[in-house]
């Protein structure tokens, strides 16, 4: 017969472990975590959702309609780029990547943003 309480404190120690985030930090970790995955989350009161592309591209929804963009990984960190009028683009925002669960944690400089995981393209972006 098993020992009740090792089993218990076994779970535990399992479920503790699981709740921790997992920091990527190098490109093949952040590449396998993302690509070919879709982003969604609120960012200035506008929420969007983002598919980023194996090719490096970005098709994103948001408050006010359709977008794209381009994503690079680069010394341990997803940086993204949006397209804008007259053939421009924003320039590269780069953060950190944690990710807990289906919860990505951007960090950059401090500060804190977050994005919900979705494997695949579940909005047909």
């Amino acid at each position: 017969m098993r020992n009740p309480s090792v089993i218990l404190a076994v779970v535990a120690m399992m479920v503790a472990t699981s709740a921790k985030a997992q920091t990527f930090s190098s490109d093949d970790q952040i590449r396998r975590a993302l690509v070919g995955n879709t982003i969604a989350g609120e960012e200035s009161g506008e929420t969007y959702v983002e598919f980023l592309r194996p090719d490096g591209r970005i098709d994103g929804v948001g408050s006010d309609g359709r977008y794209t963009g381009h994503w690079v990984i680069s010394r341990g960190r997803m940086c993204m780029s949006y397209d804008e009028a007259d053939d421009k683009s924003t320039p590269w925002d780069c953060a950190r990547v944690h990710i807990q669960g289906d919860k990505v944690i951007w960090v950059d400089q401090g500060e804190k943003s977050y994005s919900t995981l979705s494997p695949g393209n579940p909005k047909n972006l």
